[in-house]
């Protein structure tokens, strides 16, 4: 819980705390009051439930150090250069369905053996192990065969965190780093340079599209027109094929008409999966505004551009866009997943830092309010304190053991884990995916180290002279 030099002062601290303290506490908080330094006890309690938390797989408390390896990164590569979200399909995954069971040939997935969207859904729902198994093998193999293999350029790291969503499914966001060693602050420079210029435009109208124009070219034998093009979100509403695009495999390289059954592809996975529908969650920030007024958060409809370009006095990127629904993507991660997805590129470092910090905040969030944590503890406290009526044989230390403990078990019954996680992590696959390795490094003994080494060299310093 602590080194041993600071048990007894801990141990002293908790035992005087009581559960009228954190009622107070409590109360304080609902009054907009409560501040760090407004019990010592009660934060020592806090911090102490925070380790205990941290090595106690799926928690809040562990993800929590997910926060500090990406900042390590941050600080030995620099900013990251792309930001990626994966949201994989498992109803309509036939890998997810056969990972649960059910017999189909994956080399050849035929409409008639294929369920229905519901009896998917019911397979997928009472199967988390097969389900997990399915992220898992899919994101292990778009990251090994995708990303560090150069689909969106030379990649030096990346690290991506394991998000749960309300129906218990499982996404991922993915910060990666590429083989360059520009800062943004020389990044804006180099791009008074026209010829870095067009280079940095035509790798970005590489990796991230932002509308299907050149698909739908080359899977119509470039018989399309422009107003064939343009697609509004009610004409993409509905799809009439027998099989919805997640449900097929990949189409296969080696076939002779491969680019144009590809681009063909990418059209029907971008039409039913990344064109942006306006939902309630759209607006849950824009609660208490009138209609005229509320914006989506996703930022959706987005405006049209005619070509890319980037503006030298600002050095704001704008992407050529014909849609003013679609998701950014990239057509070879969107066709690996087969499902939802989305890709933007670290431009500046206010935007990398904004992106880290969302990131790392939406990994660490808790189910479980701040007030409800302290009501919980109090909880905990206030059963600690019925017991030690009947029992106080235990000194100070035992006692205020049992009492982090109990508090940790009164705030972990209540953090919600889905069945898709709970799998995950009984199969011990992580929470998080990286190219390094992290090693923490205990910051106050080696500062008590150097600080004894220091010493001792003056003592012999002092006896040479």
């Amino acid at each position: 819980m602590t080194s041993r030099p600071y048990f007894q002062r801990s141990a002293q601290l908790l035992e005087t705390l009581s559960s009228e303290d954190v009622a107070t506490a409590l109360l304080n908080i609902s009054k907009a009051s409560y501040t760090k330094v407004s019990d010592e006890r009660i934060n020592t309690l806090m911090k102490h439930i925070k380790v205990v938390g941290g090595h106690v797989m799926g928690s809040a408390h562990s993800r929590s150090a997910l926060r500090t390896k990406i900042h390590s990164l941050c600080f030995n590569l620099g900013l990251p250069s792309l930001f990626v979200t994966i949201n994989p399909a498992d109803i309509h995954s036939p890998v997810a369905l056969y990972f649960a069971g059910v017999d189909l040939d994956l080399d050849r997935v035929l409409p008639e053996v294929l369920r229905t969207s519901y009896e998917c859904a019911q397979i997928i729902a009472t199967h988390p192990v097969a389900t997990a198994k399915f992220f898992n093998c899919l994101i292990k193999s778009i990251l090994k065969c995708f990303v560090l293999g150069g689909v969106l350029g030379p990649t030096k790291a990346y690290f991506g965190t394991v998000e749960s969503q309300g129906r218990g499914s499982l996404h991922l966001h993915l910060l990666i780093w590429l083989k360059h060693e520009y800062t943004p602050a020389q990044l804006k420079e180099n791009i008074q340079n026209q010829d870095f210029r067009d280079n940095l435009l035509k790798y970005l109208e590489d990796v991230v599209k932002e509308d299907l124009d050149l698909f739908r070219e080359e899977a119509n034998d470039g018989t399309s027109t422009t107003s064939d093009i343009s697609v509004s979100i009610q004409e993409t509403g509905s799809i009439t094929d027998e099989v919805v695009p997640g449900c097929l495999s990949t189409p296969n390289p080696d076939s002779g008409d491969f680019h144009r059954i590809f681009c063909k592809d990418v059209v029907r996975l971008v039409e039913t999966s990344n064109i942006h529908k306006h939902s309630t969650t759209c607006y849950k920030y824009s609660k208490g505004k009138s209609d005229t007024s509320k914006t989506c958060r996703m930022r959706m409809p987005r405006v049209l551009v005619k070509t890319s370009n980037i503006d030298l006095s600002t050095g704001q990127i704008t992407m050529r866009r014909s849609h003013p629904w679609i998701n950014n993507f990239n057509e070879r991660l969107i066709s690996a997943c087969r499902s939802n997805m989305d890709i933007k590129f670290i431009w500046s470092g206010n935007d990398a830092k904004a992106l880290v910090y969302y990131i790392t905040d939406y990994v660490t969030k808790s189910t479980l309010a701040f007030h409800d944590m302290f009501s919980l503890a109090q909880q905990g406290v206030k059963s600690i304190e019925q017991q030690r009526v009947t029992n106080s044989i235990d000194n100070a230390i035992e006692k205020s053991r049992k009492l982090v403990l109990r508090c940790y078990n009164m705030i972990a019954s209540q953090q919600e884990v889905s069945g898709v996680q709970v799998a995950s992590y009984l199969m011990n696959y992580d929470d998080h995916y990286t190219t390094h390795t992290f090693r923490n490094l205990f910051l106050i003994s080696i500062e008590n180290y150097l600080q004894a080494e220091l010493s001792k060299a003056r003592l012999q310093e002092k006896d040479i002279d």
